[in-house]
């Protein structure tokens, strides 16, 4: 048996909470769902998608729609019953979106036969075969796992403390016993690998703490002490070879639903934010579905920026947006890049900075409509510990960065790098006096240090 770690109660006093106009209101919106859907392999990083469909063939739900070069068994499925439509290719005819014309009043599960699972091998072939292993990730690289490899032990992050992050509790409202269920069969998945459910200290954790012989942890500060990046440093960090995994509550239902029910589904409920949205809010969607419906008259200006996650590490979405795999929100922030006359020299009572440049400081409960706007323009790394003031890891960022930019993979490991990933960089990126590109510089190191790892 895996050796048990002690329940802890982690303090993040490094880190940032970047107040935002627009979070969701306890709402749901009238969502109906649209006929097109758009999957697309880039919601799973650096997988090459091997074509299993063509236009104009007909599939169901978790019909497969295309598989991993790599490792085959592992394939995306169709979330709705339908025909495809067009299959968009970009450079190098890279598949770029598969685009599904969903049929009208058909239903959004289905039920599927097989026995139930005794060990965990049978029950990682069933997430395979029919779709549901990508909803499991692994730690180093944020990748679909192997599924011949076992992790050291399984995160589910149970709050999320991104800017404008919804509320788990409305994320889970009537998933509750398919969540009890997803979790005895994840035991079975990871074969008794210790599973660390990570909350939010004094929050309304009631689902998440009914749940009995799971190992619970309480995080409390500022962000990012609701990324998994965070909970396996501070819990169950990473040494070179070793693995995690981790999944997210709504998947783990996801999970519950499929093997106690035997029904397969990729519905999900999700949160609509941003300073320009009128009706914020939380919508029912299923993965894939085109949400354009969403946005007809519910912006306050026309020139915007819709990214599916948090406005930290998401997304851009540009034609036929959807939410992405893997999210569970949508931002909307107004595109910026309009100049303004003595725009440093103005008192600036309705802007945010974190050096107290402008003297909106004075109101720290302000909530400010941020845009697109860069603020300056790119140079060289600084010597400055502005990094170390919103990076909570034990860990020196800024030598990272400069390692992870030059490709030196002896030093790179030498700094902790199979302990983060990009979404760790967010708030240095945010705060980055140089305007570097610190996620991108991080997720292109580490695709180095996986392709030097095979």
């Amino acid at each position: 048996m895996p050796s048990q770690i002690e329940a802890m109660n982690v303090k993040i006093t490094k880190g940032l909470d970047l107040k935002i106009d627009g979070c969701a209101t306890n709402m749901m919106l009238d969502f109906a769902l649209p006929e097109l859907f758009h999957i697309r392999p880039d919601d799973f990083r650096w997988l090459k998608p091997k074509l299993l469909v063509q236009p104009g063939d007909r599939v169901q739900i978790g019909t497969p729609l295309f598989a991993d070069k790599k490792d085959e068994r592992v394939v995306l499925v169709s979330p709705v019953e339908g025909t495809v439509k067009e299959i968009v290719r970009g450079e190098k005819r890279i598949i770029e979106e598969i685009t599904i014309v969903r049929d009208p009043e058909t239903a959004l599960e289905t039920s599927v036969d097989f026995d139930r699972p005794t060990d965990g091998e049978s029950a990682r072939k069933l997430l395979l075969q029919y779709g549901l292993w990508p909803c499991l990730r692994q730690r180093p690289f944020s990748v679909i796992p192997n599924p011949d490899i076992r992790p050291k032990s399984l995160f589910i992050p149970c709050f999320d403390s991104n800017p404008l992050a919804p509320d788990f509790n409305v994320l889970m409202r009537g998933k509750e016993e398919h969540f009890r269920h997803g979790l005895k069969m994840l035991r079975l998945v990871a074969e008794n690998a210790p599973i660390h459910l990570c909350m939010r200290k004094d929050a309304e954790n009631e689902l998440f703490e009914s749940v009995e012989t799971i190992q619970k942890h309480y995080f409390s500060g500022p962000h990012p002490a609701g990324n998994v990046g965070t909970h396996i440093h501070h819990i169950d960090p990473l040494d070179k070879g070793e693995i995690v995994w981790y999944v997210y509550p709504q998947e783990v239902a996801r999970i519950g639903c499929f093997f106690a029910e035997h029904k397969l589904q990729f519905g999900k409920t999700a949160a609509l934010t941003g300073p320009v949205v009128k009706n914020t809010g939380y919508f029912n969607t299923v993965y894939g579905a085109d949400i354009t419906a969403l946005f007809t008259n519910n912006f306050t200006q026309d020139n915007v920026r819709i990214i599916s996650g948090s406005i930290l590490s998401g997304r851009k979405l540009e034609s036929s947006p959807s939410l992405r795999f893997h999210d569970r929100q949508i931002t909307v922030i107004a595109e910026g890049g309009q100049r303004k006359i003595l725009g440093w020299l103005l008192p600036g009572f309705k802007k945010w900075s974190l050096s107290h440049t402008f003297l909106a400081w004075l109101t720290p409960k302000r909530t400010y409509a941020v845009n697109t706007s860069l603020h300056g323009g790119r140079r060289a790394f600084m010597l400055t510990d502005v990094y170390d003031k919103v990076f909570p890891f034990d860990l020196m960022p800024l030598q990272l960065l400069k390692a992870c930019e030059i490709k030196d993979i002896e030093q790179m490991e030498a700094l902790g790098i199979y302990e983060v990933d990009s979404e760790d960089f967010a708030l240095c990126e945010l705060v980055c006096p140089s305007k570097k590109e610190c996620q991108k510089i991080v997720e292109d190191a580490l695709l180095e240090c996986m392709i030097g790892d095979q």
